[in-house]
């Protein structure tokens, strides 16, 4: 029996300090989660365009993970239009896909939702959300709590589902932390991210959180932060689920 492909969508426009990007983030959550054995990784460069080629992706056995970026997906960048088409395209195919915070709007977007910057702000750090009856029910979030901890950064939101669409997943700050419609998944949360990545972020990231945003007041105030961040194994856990969703 042929193993599985994940085909990952690193739409991820910075690196981190120490070189890595949201592609080497996921392959480490997947080695954490002991399941990299169990499929094949494809990478491509979304922001070059870099897509799988639908033709060879059958919907047994393929899916798709679209990243994290630091730009909104309705932001004029030139790779953007072609993603969201790749994604339209995708799902009429019946192809699995996960898409993860940019990757969440992105999907809302390419079928039919609306994504928009969220009035009350950054939401970042380690967070509770709470599931939809949908939700607790899900294959997607097996494992889950109510609540359950997650791992985030943003400051845009699904404001519109796709029609269709069903709501797996909220907290207060924001109303849309995970949705499906069919095959196409999205999470607000970053699955693949730990604290030691969430706190290079914000270090990396300092100077928009304290002086533009003013999401944190001060340097002392962010090392308080940090004291915040904790493992989320139950959201990490989704990357699993998903692995075994395209397996069947």
């Amino acid at each position: 029996m042929m193993k599985p492909t994940i085909h990952l969508i690193d739409v991820t426009d910075f690196e981190l300090p120490d070189g890595t990007k949201s592609s080497d983030w996921f392959e480490g959550a997947f080695k954490k989660l002991g399941i990299d054995a169990e499929f094949e990784l494809e990478v491509y460069d979304g922001t070059e365009t870099i897509f799988p080629e639908l033709n060879e992706l059958s919907d047994c056995g393929h899916g798709i993970i679209v990243s994290g970026s630091s730009g909104a997906v309705f932001e004029e960048k030139p790779w953007i239009p072609p993603l969201l088409q790749f994604l339209k395209d995708a799902h009429s195919r019946n192809i699995w896909m996960l898409g993860v915070c940019f990757g969440h709007h992105a999907l809302a977007e390419a079928l039919g939702g609306k994504v928009e910057a969220n009035p009350r702000g950054r939401e970042m750090g380690t967070t509770t959300v709470y599931l939809t009856d949908e939700g607790l029910s899900d294959p997607i979030l097996e494992g889950f709590g109510q609540p359950e901890f997650v791992n985030l950064t943003h400051k845009t939101q699904v404001t519109r589902l796709p029609d269709g669409a069903v709501r797996l997943a909220f907290n207060q700050m924001t109303p849309v932390q995970a949705f499906r419609l069919n095959r196409s998944i999205g999470v607000q949360f970053h699955p693949e991210i730990t604290p030691v990545q969430l706190r290079q972020l914000a270090e990396m990231f300092k100077s928009v959180l304290i002086r533009k945003e003013r999401f944190l007041d001060d340097e002392e105030h962010l090392r308080d932060f940090f004291l915040t961040f904790r493992e989320t194994p139950a959201s990490m856990n989704v990357l699993a689920n998903f692995v075994r969703l395209i397996a069947h």
